[in-house]
């Protein structure tokens, strides 16, 4: 796994796989793919949801953007779009961004459906279900609130431009 360090805070910043997210073990063919032009932010502070979605639509403006405040909004929502890529906050009442995950990867199981990539968020120690969810697939990173608007467009066009 590698970890690029926060130069001001000192602390881990974005966690993700070796291997290139185009090298993704989630994509393979005969699924039906996931929209790229699609991004849900989930997160149980309207705060940060209406900041992360300001800064990416002013950097991303082909990007469409959704948002919910919880897992379990976010499985409703990502059911009715297949979005490509989710901002998952992993501590949230009501579902939290873990169970919400598990639950859209047994959705997209069920209906043949490519895994979005996941950019978990936290400002806590994330658990290592995640972890391992992460290092077993590039296509998923983890990023440590407060997090940069630089680094969180970085990671988002990653998973957004795979060849």
């Amino acid at each position: 796994m590698k970890i690029r360090q926060n130069p001001i805070l000192g602390t881990w910043e974005l966690a993700e796989s070796d291997d290139a997210p185009w090298l993704s073990a989630s994509r393979r063919s005969g699924m039906i793919p996931r929209s790229v032009n699609r991004l849900l932010i989930v997160d149980d502070e309207e705060v940060i949801r209406t900041v992360f979605k300001k800064a990416i639509s002013i950097e991303c403006p082909d990007l469409e953007i959704d948002v919910a405040r919880n897992g379990q909004v976010a499985i409703e929502n990502f059911r009715e779009r297949h979005h490509g890529t989710i901002i998952m906050d992993l501590h949230m009442p009501v579902m939290s961004g873990d169970t919400a995950f598990r639950a859209i990867e047994k959705y997209c199981q069920k209906e043949n459906w490519e895994l979005p990539s996941v950019i978990f968020c936290t400002g806590f120690d994330p658990p290592q279900g995640v972890r391992s969810t992460v290092v077993a697939d590039s296509i998923h990173c983890m990023l440590q609130k407060p997090v940069s608007g630089k680094t969180l467009i970085e990671v988002i066009r990653a998973r957004n431009t795979l060849p």
